[in-house]
């Protein structure tokens, strides 16, 4: 993997994507497993980056950047406390997906994979469940460099299924608003599984941006709605 300059001279320094085919596919389990195993030894180098730019920033008298950056390593020491004890069906949240992103990049060689079989309790009622054993989900994330790209999942086609599942969360989802979406299954929809990924996050952490309004052709923020 190398640096590399793309486009005109003040382009940004991209780094190469590491990739492998077929890509990388981990069940669940496997990914929180990996987090465990190797997240603290790598948090804590990435803790020790930050407290040098931390101390840098202070002998250079910015103390905003000093505060702001000392706020960041309090943050990431306190999320490094729960890394050892994750459990393999508790949720994973941005801090775990980055932490794992680096952790995956290094030991497994890649930028790009898959988490799949997510567990069903994470996952929306109309998320069809595996059919061998019903905690876990037929659902995956996408992730590039530790971001998710997209979400996919089989949905539930059948509708006794649907109201079943429904019934079943705490508190049981109200199904009247949707009961024509409900309704419709009962004409003889197919099995289907998807997902839709948003291509502007994909061109940013492919290209390695720190802003994904750098990757749209019309960003929008607080001072621009149009064009």
């Amino acid at each position: 993997m190398r640096p590399r300059a793309r486009g005109h001279p003040g382009a940004v320094s991209v780094q190469d994507l590491k990739f492998s085919r077929p890509a990388l596919r981990l069940r669940y389990q496997e990914a929180i497993a990996l987090l465990r195993e190797h997240g603290p030894a790598m948090g804590a180098e990435r803790l020790a980056a930050l407290e040098a730019q931390q101390a840098a920033a202070a002998a250079a008298g910015r103390e905003a950047d000093a505060s702001d950056l000392a706020q960041q390593a309090q943050d990431m020491r306190e999320h490094l406390k729960t890394v050892p004890a994750h459990a393999d069906d508790e949720d994973i949240s941005t801090r775990d997906e980055k932490l794992l992103g680096a952790v995956i990049s290094r030991h497994k060689g890649t930028d790009f994979y898959v988490i799949d079989k997510f567990p069903a309790a994470l996952r929306p009622f109309y998320t069809m469940a595996d059919p061998d054993d019903p905690k876990w989900s037929n659902s995956y994330d996408i992730f590039i460099r530790g971001e998710e790209v997209t979400s996919g999942a089989q949905r539930i086609h059948d509708p006794q299924m649907l109201v079943q599942q429904a019934a079943a969360k705490d508190p049981p989802v109200d199904l009247s608003p949707i009961q024509d979406y409900v309704d419709s299954f009962g004409f003889g929809a197919s099995p289907h599984a998807g997902g839709g990924i948003g291509m502007e996050r994909v061109v940013m952490l492919f290209c390695g941006l720190d802003n994904i309004r750098k990757s749209s052709m019309f960003p929008r923020d607080p001072t621009r709605l149009t064009p």
